[in-house]
This record gives C-alpha cells, structure tokens and sequence, in this order.
C-alpha cells in the first residue's frame, strides 16, 4: 500500500476551475450518463407497470361527547369537556387497537383473501420444502385473524388532525371498493366499541348498586332504630317544635311562667306602694283601683247625696241643729268606709304580691330543677347527635345510591349511551391509485440517475486534477495543498549500485533559453524548452523495476550554474504528465521557509506530509522545503530520510531534489544513498576545477549514476 495523496480536496491556492474542461469531458463521456439514464427510466418504467396499485379511502370521525341534556347523568360534564390532546391521542390508539382490528377483519372477511392473507395462497414446493425441514413456520397454524394482521397495520393509517379534535382513519387496498369499506366499517366498529364499553360499564355499575343497596337499607334502619332507642332511653323525646327535645321545651316553659311570675309581683308591690303614699296623702279617690271599685263608687253617690241634703238643710237649719249633725255623722261614716274600703285594696294588692311573690320562688326552684335534668339531657344529645349525622349519612348515601340505580337501569336500553365521537366523513370508493405514483416515480428516477451519473463524470475530472488552471497572480507563499496519506507497508529500497570512476560518455545537445538568475524567472523559461529537454528525459531512463517513482537529485557545481532552473523545469506538469514533487533542499529556499515545516520535520517526525507538502507558485508542482537546519536534523538521526522518500516515490513518478553548491557538502552523504541519478549542472568554461571537484565528491559518497549537464557553444546545454 503506497503513500497516495489525498485527491478531490479543495483545489490549491492559485488554481482555477476550468468549467470548459468540465464539459468537454461531459461531452466526451456522453454514454457513460445516457446509458445509466436510459437503464433508469427502462427500469422505474417497468417497476410502476409491474406493480399493483393502491388505492387510499379516508373516513373523518369528530370525538365529541354524544350525550344530551337529557341523556346525560346528573351532574355529568359538558360535551368536549373531557377530550384534550392526550386523550385525543388515546383515542387513536384505540382505533388502531388489536380487539377492533379483529373485530374489522371478521367484518371485512379479509381471511382467506389473498392481498391480506399470503398465507391462504396454495405453497409452492419450495416453500414446502422449507416448512418441512424447519426454515419457514406453518402461518396456518396460527390462528386467522393473527396472520392477517400484520398486513392489516400495514395498510391502516390513523393519526388526528392539527389544531382540532378530528381523526382521519386512512386504509388502503388494491381493490378499491374494499378501501372505501374498510375505513368506514373501522369507524363504524369504533362507536360499536365506544357504545358496548358504556353499556358495559353501565351493566356493571347497575350490578354493583344493586348488590350494595340491600345491605345499605338495613344499615340505614338499624342506625335510625339506635336513634330512636336511645331518644326513648334519655327522655329526648321531641317537643312541639319537632327539633327541641322535651327537657328543653319545659325549661323554656318555665322560665316563661317565672318572668311572668316575677312581672306581676313587681306591678302588684307598685300598685300597693302608689295606694299606701296616695292614702297618706289624702287621694284616695284619685287611685283607679279605687274609684274603679263598684261599692266605692255607690259610697260615693251617698256621700254626694248626703252633702246634697247638707247644704239644702244648712240653708234653714243652724249647725247644731240634730238634723245636721245627723247628716254629718252619716257623711262621716260614709268616708271611713271608703278609708277602710281603699286600706281593704292596698291589703288586697299586697297580698297578690305576697303570692306573686311566692309562685316566683316556686317557679324558680321548678327552673332549677329544669336546668339540672336539661343539663343532663345534653350530654345525652351530643351521642344522640351522633347517632342521628350516621343515620343521615347513610340515609343520603343510600338515596344517592337509588337515584343512580334507577339512571343505569334506565341507561341500560340499547342505544341509551351514544358515543363520544361521530362520523363526519365517509369514505368514498377512490376512482385513481394512491400508490405508485408513475409518471412523478419515472421522472425522479431518471433525474437521480441522471444527477449521479454526471457527478460521478464530474467528481472524475475533479479527481484527476485537468478540471484546474494556474491562476494568473500565484502568491509568493502558499500554505499545504493536499494531505499525505501513512503506508500500512513500506518496502526497503535497493543497495546502491556501485559508482564508476569516470563520467557516462553519452553526449545529447539539445536547444535551451538562457537561465535567469532568479529562481521564478526561470519557471516560464523552462516550461518552453520541452523539447530541449528531451534528451536529458531519454538518458535518465525508465522507472525502477520495483514500480516506485523515479528519485532524482539536481545540484551543481558552484553557486548559480542553474541547478534550482533546470529542476524546475524536469518538474513542472506542463512538461510532463506524471506526479512530481519537487524537494528545494537550496540555502534560499530555507531562508524563505524558515517559519514553516519541512522536509527537516518531517523527518524528525514533528510534522506530517499534510503540514509539509505545498503547492507551487504558478504550476501544478508539489513542493518541499527544506525546514530549519535540514543537515544537522539527518546527522541526530540516521536513516530518517528513507521512509519520507519511499512514501512520495511511491505516490509520486518523479521525486526531484535539488541541492545547491552550498549545501552539497553536508547533505550529499545524506541524500546521495536514496537518489538513483545525479544531475550535476556545471559551467564548464568557467567551473572546470568545480565541476571536477564535485564529480569527485559526488562519485566518493557513491552516487549511483552522474549525468553532467554543460553549457555548448551555441547556448545549447549537454548532458555527459
């Protein structure tokens, strides 16, 4: 498994995509999206025409409560009251539960029929065959409507509608008539279910009270017996008002008789005090009791009729005269007896108050007696009391108890408990298939196949890189473009062949410009000698026989000879088409990446390929620097440079290292045993001692193969 590189990333700063590119290779590779298309729409075409429709029906049923002003129970709630959302969704499960959908199936008679039941269907040999060693069970054993449920659920489809209290209850089938039937026999079988769940929670509640009534009426008399018993007992008997007891009414009684009592004592004791002080001064005739007095009165009509005769006789009599004294003794008498008669009332009224007096005492000590037997009595009340609130209690329980008895016996009558839902909706025998849709199942088909088979055309070219151009204005800096994958297995490289002593005489001319000085000067001037190239490509051969890339090692011989040009232009794509990285090992090139990593941490293990391999400017060239003190880095490890370069020549056809004059001497031992040729660039006319030094020091650290590049004559460049 070799080292690849990640292929399809984002394109590298300084590419373009080329959309011409792209559809040209559309254009080009036109088979390879009509033919996945065609086979698409041939196939979509086929599947919905061997497919069996389906048609949908749909039933609406609206949960509502159905009992009435006069059906409802007493003091049963209003209709919607009780159905929010959770108990809408309740009610869908209901719909779809297993007793109704048995209930449906024997309605429908979807037993034996072949769409509901596969397992009706005469077996084939095969199947046989399986039932009979094991692999497949017997469907028949199970009971019917079992086997023809999992087909049922399938084609039911029951959920609420938003924001209201209706349920749609959709039911598919081939054969459309069936459809329509289904759902509303589902809906008819749900109020079914919903009427037979009231009436039998009616029958068991009238069961029920009618069990608890009897021994209710014998508890209710036992404890107004007790009642009674105890009132009897206690002498709570109930007075005339019903709700006071008799000790209580006679205490009331009595303490009536004693203000009374006491009320005319107080007015006989002041009707004698006024008489006695109207006596003393000489009033006695202005007291009512007395002048009210009948004998009074006559004494007083005498009186006037002696003082009548008294005058008349005065007129002809004088004082002592017998008759006028004897009229003044009459007169006389007549006003003791009317002393003694208002004396006789004062004694009369002063009695009375003497007895009024009397019966208050009696009356009083009759209260006290009273009051002891009607505190008594209330000690016995409060148990009375008792008594009475749990024959009450289980008196109103036991009339509430009847009262409903006679409400569920009158519910229990057939259609006497309507269901909390009706059918808004019924369904209707659908005239066109809901499944499958043909045309809109052909015409996706055939635009996914289309869409796919483009993007694959298009992610190809992606992938291969001719889908981007080098963009006119490249950066001089650009950060890793694409990141290197780790091998699973790494094979060791070759031993290096032995070095000959001289140089190859193979001699090739070839036409090349003249090399700037400046490393990106020379880019575009090297990109245009392709042919001049040529033999420099010829001499360096084919690829190793281990099929890894071809490592090749460009220094020259003094400082500017034009090594970085001339592997600039042996790596640039344009030239060829094979995967090149270029490893600038150069003093510039160090100094410009000095803040980023390279080949150095890369070999230390401190960066990965994906921190270390860049774009180059203005090419498609992968590139490498060389990181901070590259040879002191492969002298504190040795051998660190051999698994990063068995990684990229087997990712890459060409790995290209180029080593300038400076540092030849201290990374050639390092790098010369991974390398299989050496292009050394000289100018000869004027490094002839140089460029033997080099050779010299290059065929001492046993590089395996030389290739001497030299200016000729006509600005042509050889290669010895």
């Amino acid at each position: 498994m070799s080292k690849e590189v990640a292929a399809g990333g984002a394109p590298a700063a300084g590419d373009d995509l080329d959309l011409g590119v792209i559809w040209r290779a559309l254009v080009r590779r036109r088979m390879w999206i009509a033919l996945p298309t065609l086979l698409a729409f041939v196939g979509a075409f086929l599947i919905v025409n061997l497919i069996t429709p389906r048609y949908k029906a749909e039933t609406s049923v609206l949960l509502v409560s159905g009992d009435t002003f006069y059906t409802r129970p007493e003091g049963g709630a209003g209709a919607g009251s009780q159905f929010d959302e959770e108990a809408v969704q309740s009610e869908v499960q209901v719909i779809m539960s297993r007793d109704l959908a048995r209930d449906v199936i024997g309605k429908l008679g979807l037993v034996g029929n072949p769409e509901f039941d596969p397992d009706a269907r005469v077996l084939g040999l095969s199947q046989r065959v399986m039932q009979w060693i094991g692999l497949s069970g017997s469907g028949k054993a199970r009971p019917p409507e079992e086997r023809v449920l999992a087909t049922y659920y399938q084609r039911l489809n029951v959920f609420p509608l938003p924001r209201s209290r209706v349920v749609a209850i959709e039911f598919s089938s081939a054969d459309p008539d069936l459809a329509a039937r289904a759902a509303n026999t589902i809906a008819e079988s749900y109020l079914d279910f919903q009427r037979a769940v009231k009436q039998s929670a009616t029958q068991a509640a009238s069961q029920w009270l009618a069990e608890t009534i009897e021994p209710l009426r014998k508890q209710v008399a036992e404890a107004e017996a007790k009642v009674e018993d105890f009132r009897a007992r206690h002498g709570l008997m109930s007075g005339n008002a019903g709700e006071v007891t008799l000790p209580a009414q006679q205490l009331a009684e009595l303490s009536a008789q004693l203000s009374a009592a006491r009320s005319a004592q107080a007015e006989a004791e002041a009707k004698a005090r006024l008489i006695r002080d109207m006596i003393a001064s000489g009033r006695v005739f202005d007291i009512p009791d007395v002048a009210n007095n009948e004998f009074i009165r006559r004494l007083l009509e005498q009186r006037i009729a002696l003082r009548a005769q008294l005058a008349l006789e005065e007129r002809t009599l004088l004082p002592a005269h017998p008759r006028i004294k004897q009229l003044n003794a009459q007169i006389a008498d007549l006003e003791n007896q009317l002393r003694q008669e208002a004396q006789r009332t004062v004694r009369s009224l002063e009695n009375e108050a003497s007895l009024a007096a009397a019966r208050v005492e009696s009356v009083q000590k009759a209260v006290d007696a009273q009051s002891a037997v009607a505190a008594k009595a209330k000690e016995s009340e409060v148990e009375l009391r008792a008594l009475e609130r749990e024959a009450r209690t289980q008196r109103e329980q036991l009339e509430t108890y009847l009262t409903r008895y006679r409400e569920a016996q009158a519910r229990e009558v057939e259609n006497a408990s309507p269901a909390d839902a009706r059918i808004v909706s019924r369904a209707v025998v659908p005239g066109t298939p809901n499944f499958p849709k043909k045309v809109p199942i052909i015409a996706i088909v055939t635009l996914v196949a289309f869409s796919l088979a483009g993007t694959l055309v298009i992610a190809l070219e992606l992938l291969s890189g001719r889908a981007f151009v080098p963009a006119a204005a490249p950066p001089a800096h650009l950060p890793p473009a694409q990141a290197v994958s780790e091998p699973s297995r790494v094979e060791s490289a070759p031993p290096p062949s032995p070095v000959t002593d001289a140089p190859v005489s193979a001699v090739v001319e070839a036409q090349a410009p003249a090399q700037p000085r400046d490393e990106r000067e020379a880019v575009p001037a090297a990109t245009t000698a392709a042919d001049a190239l040529a033999p420099l490509m010829a001499r360096l051969g084919d690829r190793p026989a281990e099929g890894r890339g071809r490592r090749l090692l460009v220094t020259e011989a003094a400082a500017g000879a034009g090594a970085v040009p001339l592997a600039r232009a042996l790596a640039d794509d344009r030239v060829r088409t094979e995967r090149t990285i270029l490893l600038d090992l150069t003093a510039g090139e160090a100094m410009r990446g000095a803040r980023r990593p390279g080949l150095a941490e890369l070999a230390l293990g401190s960066a990965s390929f994906s921190d270390v391999i860049g774009r180059d400017a203005g090419t498609r060239l992968h590139r490498v620097s060389a990181g901070t003190n590259l040879a002191d880095a492969l002298a504190q490890k040795s051998g660190a440079l051999e698994l990063p370069l068995l990684a990229l020549d087997q990712t890459y056809e060409w790995v290209i290292l180029v080593v300038d004059a400076a540092g030849l001497e201290a990374l050639a031992p390092h790098v010369l045993p991974h390398v299989d040729h050496v292009v050394l660039v000289s100018e000869e006319a004027e490094q002839a001692e140089a460029t033997r030094a080099a050779y010299a020091r290059l065929a001492e650290a046993k590089a395996r193969d030389i290739i001497v590049v030299v200016p000729q004559a006509d600005g042509a460049r050889a290669a010895a």
